[in-house]
């Protein structure tokens, strides 16, 4: 509310401190450290990510226990997609033979 209501700026330091920024890098790092996110997201499993947002967005107006009802109820769409898609599958496979999974969003 503070920065709300004054306005006022806060260096790079205090905003790590209160959790707005995950990382604090020199600008000559940054660029590789922005390729290196944007590749393990892309290596990533496009179906959790979709589920993940979704469930975000829906719980900010649920209490935690309304939320992960609606998840394991599967009554998100695309937790039910999720949950009955080839990459879940492919998930539990890819860890029972000790691999890297390959995902392929379906």
């Amino acid at each position: 509310m503070d920065l709300l209501f004054t306005g006022r700026w806060m260096d790079v330091a205090e905003a790590h401190r209160w959790g707005l920024v995950n990382e604090v890098l020199p600008k000559e790092k940054l660029e590789d450290r922005v390729w290196e996110i944007a590749r393990l997201l892309a290596s990533g499993p496009p179906l959790v990510f979709a589920a993940i947002k979704e469930t975000a967005r829906v719980a900010e107006a649920l209490t935690f226990q309304d939320a992960m009802n609606k998840v394991t109820r599967r009554q998100l769409a695309t937790v039910d997609l999720l949950y009955g898609s080839e990459d879940n599958m492919e998930g539990f496979r890819a860890f029972a033979e000790k691999r890297d999974p390959v995902w392929k969003g379906r």
